[in-house]
C-alpha cells in the first residue's frame, strides 16, 4: 500500500512540475489573444520596451455611484479604457499629463449610454467633455441603435474651453521604460484555462482567435513576426451594408445630439480600429482585411469623429513596430500615445485652426 501511495505520489508531482514547466514555455502572462487563442507567449510576446507611468491619473468607476463629483472628462469605453489600468500605459494617462484635465472612465458593457446621461452625476456634474470610445467590430451594434431612439434637436456646439497645453510635464507624473520580460502565471486555473485553450485549438475547437498571414514582416517585434493574431468576430464587419452604414452614422449623431443637449458637454466618439483593418495593406491574402468603419464614419464631416486610423495607419507606414501588441488586442504605449495626441489635438481646434496653450 505504502508503494502505491507513493506511486501515485510520484506521478501527481509529475503532472504538477510538466503543468508548470509547459507554464514557464507558453503560459501568456500579459496578452489577450495569445492566452484565449491559446498561443504560445514565446511566439508572440512583444520584445521592446514600453513607456509606462509610475501611477494611473484618471479613475474607474465601479459602478455610477461613484459619478458622485465634477470631472472635466467622462469616458464610456471598454477595455481599451476601463482594462488597461494594470499596465499603466493607457491613452488617458497621456492625455491628463499633457492636458490636466480630470476624468472618470465608465464601462460600456456596464452602462446604457442612457443609463450614464440619465444619471445624477452627468445631470449633475456636466462634464466638459464626454468621449464615447467603442473597439471598431462593436461599434455598429453600439451607435446605429440610437438612429431609432427619439433625442432632443442638436442645440449647436457648445462653448468650447481651450484645452491646455502642457510644455514641461510635472515631477509626479514621471514615466519609465517597462522591459519586455515575459512571466508565467501563478494562478492555476489560469494555467490549465490556457492549456486548455491549446488542446481545443489543436482539435480545431477553439475558433475565437484567427492567426492572420503577413506579407510583410517586421510590423511585431515578436518572434513570429509573419502572422498577425486577431479575435474572430472581426470578420463580421464583412455583412455590414450600406444601410448598416447609414444607420451607424445617423446612430453617431443622434448620440451626438443627446449628449450636447445640456449646451454645455462636447461629444467626441473615439475608435479602436480592428487589426484587420487597420494592418488591411500588410496582409497576405486581401480578403483578410475589412472594412474601416472609422473612414466610413468621416464621409460625414460633420460628425465628432477622431480619425484615429489616420494617425495609426501612419504610424505603421513610417516603421512603427507593435503599435497593437502582437500577442494581444490592444494598442502599445506607443499607440496609446498617439490616440492621447490625436484626442487633444482634436479638442483643441478652435475655428482659426490655432492651438491655444495654457495661460
Amino acid at each position: 500500500m505504502r508503494t502505491y501511495t507513493r506511486i501515485l505520489g510520484g506521478i501527481a508531482l509529475l503532472t504538477v512540475v510538466a503543468i508548470w514547466g509547459l507554464a514557464l514555455w507558453l503560459e501568456p502572462a500579459d496578452g489577450d489573444l495569445a492566452r484565449v487563442g491559446g498561443f504560445a507567449e514565446n511566439d508572440f510576446h512583444w520584445r521592446a520596451p514600453q513607456r509606462v507611468f509610475e501611477k494611473n491619473l484618471f479613475r474607474v468607476a465601479a459602478d455610477l455611484s461613484e459619478y458622485d463629483q465634477y470631472f472635466d472628462v467622462v469616458v464610456l469605453g471598454d477595455s481599451f479604457s476601463c482594462d488597461q489600468e494594470s499596465r499603466f500605459f493607457g491613452w488617458q494617462n497621456e492625455f491628463i499629463a499633457q492636458t490636466g484635465l480630470s476624468m472618470l472612465v465608465l464601462d460600456t458593457r456596464k452602462h446604457w449610454p442612457q443609463e450614464v446621461l440619465a444619471s445624477e452625476g452627468f445631470r449633475k456634474f456636466p462634464p466638459k467633455v464626454f468621449v464615447f470610445q467603442s473597439v471598431e467590430r462593436y461599434l455598429l451594434g453600439r451607435t446605429a441603435y440610437f438612429s431609432k431612439v427619439p433625442v432632443p434637436a442638436a442645440v449647436g456646439a457648445p462653448q468650447r474651453e481651450a484645452i491646455p497645453v502642457r510644455t514641461v510635464m510635472s515631477p509626479h507624473l514621471a514615466v519609465r521604460e517597462e522591459q519586455p520580460i515575459a512571466r508565467a502565471s501563478r494562478n492555476p486555473d489560469h494555467v490549465l484555462g490556457h492549456l486548455g485553450a491549446i488542446v481545443r485549438r489543436e482539435l480545431g475547437l477553439n475558433q475565437l482567435v484567427r492567426s492572420v498571414p503577413l506579407a510583410k514582416s517586421g510590423l511585431f517585434t515578436s518572434r513570429n513576426d509573419r502572422d498577425m493574431l486577431v479575435y474572430f468576430d472581426e470578420f463580421d464587419k464583412k455583412q455590414i451594408s450600406e444601410s448598416d452604414l447609414y444607420a451607424m452614422r445617423a446612430g453617431v449623431r443622434a448620440f451626438s445630439n443627446l449628449v450636447t443637449a445640456n449646451g454645455v458637454t462636447q461629444f467626441v466618439l473615439l475608435v479602436a480600429p480592428d487589426k484587420t483593418s487597420l494592418y488591411g495593406p500588410y496582409l497576405r491574402h486581401a480578403e483578410d482585411a475589412t472594412v474601416n468603419l472609422v473612414a466610413e464614419l468621416a464621409k460625414d464631416p460633420t460628425l465628432p469623429v477622431v480619425r484615429t486610423d489616420v494617425v495609426l495607419a501612419e504610424a505603421i507606414r513610417n516603421g512603427a513596430m507593435d503599435i497593437y501588441l502582437p500577442n494581444d488586442s490592444h494598442w502599445n504605449s506607443n499607440g496609446h500615445r498617439l490616440v492621447a495626441d490625436a484626442l487633444a489635438k482634436w479638442l483643441r481646434k478652435a475655428e482659426t485652426g490655432k492651438l491655444k496653450p495654457e495661460g
